[in-house]
């Protein structure tokens, strides 16, 4: 055997990303919140940007029946658009406009300036949902009433509209509520009063051992209470549970042309380049100045680009989404298709990964909710075909016998006869995330 050492050449290609070309796939999987936060950053420390006076609308119109459709940028107001935007209560005036709201009633009520008084601290005192949590003893020697006292002033207060405003729970809300003697008043009255934990777990033959009611009307009960009474009765005017709210980034809507996919820019701080120094370049004197004020611009410049791009790939796959996924817009989530991060990129071209950048973290709304843009795409079986895991588990919910529900083993059993190999708990929080009850809750009884 003979050893030696031996010295060749050998040629490879290797792609070697530039530092603007990791910066455009960065914004690209930036969600809205994290890519403010970077357009914040570069504002501050690059002179050469600023912040746009009026953000444009980007809208991508989707006729029916054709393909791809096209892109517009525009700066004229969408009026429709517009008005959905105005509908929704700005995060700032919810507050206000809850408060606003009582304190007009209270203003219309022939009452002492005193209990005027009490009345506005109340309100004051009053939480976005609309229930008043303070402490009774504490609000009491606050505003300097008995609890005699107080509590009548708040049974004033709580013949304000909404109805169920100021009350201290649940129960005191809902029974605000149904305060008449119809029969069916009367009957929520009684399982409200005693049966709200029976009801949260779905008890209903107890309840109706205990009352005397058939399982019908119980049942037929709940279904009022569940569908006529507001459990949060400052819903709409300032809500507890609003800052867990998720702006789109995409607003799918439909008219007689076909599908508009709108992307929200509202939310997204807007740039361009500060036309105060745009002047200065090439004009001062200092060369180290001058190549200063050139390399921040030429920083700029590919920022707006890489922002841009961003823009025009999420549109892009937004519509091929659409496009893919039409009976869903149509008919609702059961019509989901199979669908994968390699469909879209084939259909615009582009690699596997610019999707899954693109999807991150994004949002779409259209007329069955806010979904986040990766629900539209399967999961893999252990075959290696495409199902959407959470549309079989719906349908197998769907068609469970209602009298009998599966149990998460059971639904899991079923997954895997279609192919579908997941645990029981897998399933379990694939059902928590679609918020479909569990086996008790699910149970209907005849």
């Amino acid at each position: 055997m003979q050893l030696g050492m031996d010295v060749s050449i050998q040629q490879t290609q290797k792609l070697a990303l530039t530092p603007q070309m990791e910066q455009s796939l960065s914004v690209l999987q930036m969600g809205t919140e994290e890519l403010n936060q970077c357009i914040e950053e570069e504002v501050l420390s690059n002179p050469m940007l600023d912040y746009a006076k009026e953000p444009e609308k980007k809208e991508v119109r989707r006729s029916q029946g054709e393909g791809i459709g096209y892109y517009s940028r525009k700066k004229t107001e969408d009026t429709d658009y517009q008005s959905y935007l105005n509908a929704i209560a700005d995060e700032k005036s919810e507050d206000t406009e809850l408060a606003e709201y009582l304190r007009m009633q209270l203003y219309t009520k022939k009452i002492s300036p005193r209990r005027q008084k009490i009345g506005k601290y109340l309100i004051e005192c009053l939480e976005e949902s609309g229930y008043l949590k303070m402490d009774m003893d504490e609000l009491a020697k606050g505003i300097g009433l008995s609890k005699e006292e107080l509590e009548r002033e708040i049974r004033f207060m709580q013949t304000l509209e909404p109805c169920g405003v100021f009350a201290r729970d649940l129960k005191e809300c809902l029974l605000l509520q149904v305060e008449g003697e119809e029969q069916m008043q009367r009957q929520a009255r009684l399982l409200i009063e005693k049966y709200l934990d029976e009801i949260a777990q779905n008890k209903i033959p107890q309840i109706s051992k205990q009352t005397g009611l058939t399982t019908a009307e119980i049942t037929k009960t709940i279904q009022y209470i569940k569908e006529e009474l507001e459990p949060v009765p400052g819903r709409g005017y300032g809500c507890a549970n609003r800052n867990e709210y998720i702006y789109p980034d995409i607003t799918v809507k439909e008219d007689e042309k076909g599908y508009r996919i709108i992307l929200n820019k509202e939310k997204v701080h807007t740039l361009e380049l500060n036309r105060e120094y745009l002047p200065m370049l090439g004009q001062v004197h200092s060369s180290e100045e001058n190549k200063y004020l050139k390399e921040q611009y030429q920083k700029a410049k590919i920022l707006l680009q890489n922002i841009g791009k961003r823009e025009e790939t999420l549109a892009a796959v937004a519509e091929a989404i659409v496009d893919w996924q039409r009976e869903f817009f149509e008919k609702g989530k059961a019509s989901l298709k199979p669908m994968n991060l390699l469909d879209i990129a084939q259909e615009l071209d582009v690699h596997e990964s610019t999707v899954s950048r693109a999807v991150r973290d994004k949002y779409l709304e259209c007329r069955w909710g806010i979904f986040e843009l990766k629900y539209f795409f399967s999961n893999k079986t252990s075959d290696g075909n495409n199902c959407n895991v959470l549309t079989c588990i719906q349908e197998i919910i769907r068609s469970e016998n209602k009298q009998k529900p599966l149990s998460d083993a059971k639904i899991a059993e079923q997954l895997e006869k279609k192919g579908i190999r997941i645990s029981r708990r897998t399933v379990t929080k694939y059902r928590e995330q679609m918020q479909i009850p569990n086996t008790q809750m699910r149970k209907e009884y005849v």
